[in-house]
């Protein structure tokens, strides 16, 4: 989001150079163009220096633009080609430097697509990168970005720890199955979701899970132990 100067200051600025005009005779419309191009862009990240550099001459282009016609949708449509990138605030600070603070995205889970690993980060955006996350649970199976975000947070909801999950099975029939710390298996059904998240909450906290491999929840009122 655009954070513009505040009117007092900028009035400040105007009556500044129209008397520096009146003294010098210099056109005012040729001033304002030169003293408002942009002279400074600023990027703020924590990305590796290969990245960060990316990032830098990818903005570059709007180095001389006239600070008062850059909107946040232009810088946007360069930086979105970075999936690593969550978030991002733009700041203009008159009268010619842009400040541009990235945030990196947080990662999720990890999937194989096409022999290739991915990262899933919180933008919704699949990385491709030499990463190095522990105690990221994998996805397996039909990937639909989308539809595991919305698991997720139905997790969390919950007060389920997604850390305290290692595998996400996941069907073209919109069905999770879930592997619980390496070791229990949760079949979820593929309605009533948020209900059978609560039973399985209840199920967890009340029973020894030492000898149960498997916690079928596909049918509507019944829990299968195996």
């Amino acid at each position: 989001m655009l954070q513009l100067i505040g009117r007092e200051k900028f009035y400040l600025y105007f009556f500044f150079i129209l008397t520096l005009l009146s003294f010098h005779n210099i056109s005012l419309s040729t001033y304002f163009n030169d003293f408002f191009k942009i002279k400074k862009i600023v990027v703020i990240n924590n990305f590796e220096k290969e990245v960060s550099e990316r990032i830098s001459e990818s903005v570059n282009k709007f180095n001389g633009v006239n600070i008062f016609s850059i909107e946040a949708n232009q810088i946007f449509e360069v930086l979105n080609n970075f999936n690593l990138i969550s978030e991002l605030k733009i700041n203009k600070e008159y009268p010619s430097t842009l400040k541009i603070e990235l945030k990196e995205a947080k990662i999720f889970a990890y999937f194989i697509e096409n022999n290739r690993k991915y990262f899933l980060g919180d933008n919704g955006k699949k990385i491709q990168k030499n990463l190095n996350y522990e105690n990221i649970p994998l996805i397996v199976g039909n990937i639909e970005i989308k539809s595991f975000l919305d698991l997720r947070k139905k997790l969390v909801l919950n007060d389920f720890n997604v850390e305290d999950f290692t595998k996400f099975y996941s069907y073209r029939s919109n069905r999770w199955d879930l592997v619980y710390k390496n070791k229990v298996t949760f079949k979820l059904p593929i309605d009533d979701l948020d209900s059978s998240l609560v039973l399985l909450k209840e199920i967890i906290n009340n029973l020894n899970l030492e000898k149960v491999n498997i916690i079928d929840l596909r049918i509507k009122n019944n829990v299968i132990l195996s």
